[in-house]
């Protein structure tokens, strides 16, 4: 194996040298801050947690449905989570209802 020189390094540019800056307005726009983001209002909702018991052939129709909705070209996950299909699911119920029995 043959041995060579490590590479000549060039030298670093020389600095700039820095601007005259006025402290007062560094200070000031440090102190100004900014200004808080609202979040949108989620207070009203509040999330209730159950446990729902399917059979196995249901959810796995399930699982193929979501293996069929589009996804990121490059991401190997479903395009929807189970959890997120079955609460779209019970929003489409949810509708269909409230139009029935209006």
């Amino acid at each position: 194996m043959a041995i060579s020189k490590p590479p000549i390094r060039k030298a670093p540019a020389p600095a700039l040298p820095a601007p005259n800056l006025d402290e007062k307005k560094v200070e000031e726009v440090i102190n100004r801050g900014s200004s808080s983001l609202t979040a949108p209002d989620t207070a009203d909702v509040k999330l209730k947690n159950f446990n729902i018991k399917l059979p196995a052939t249901m959810l796995a129709v399930i699982d193929e449905l979501r293996a069929k909705r589009p996804r990121k070209p490059t991401s190997p996950k479903l395009g929807i989570s189970t959890q997120d299909w079955l609460l779209e699911a019970i929003q489409e119920k949810i509708q269909r209802e409230q139009k029935k029995y209006k």
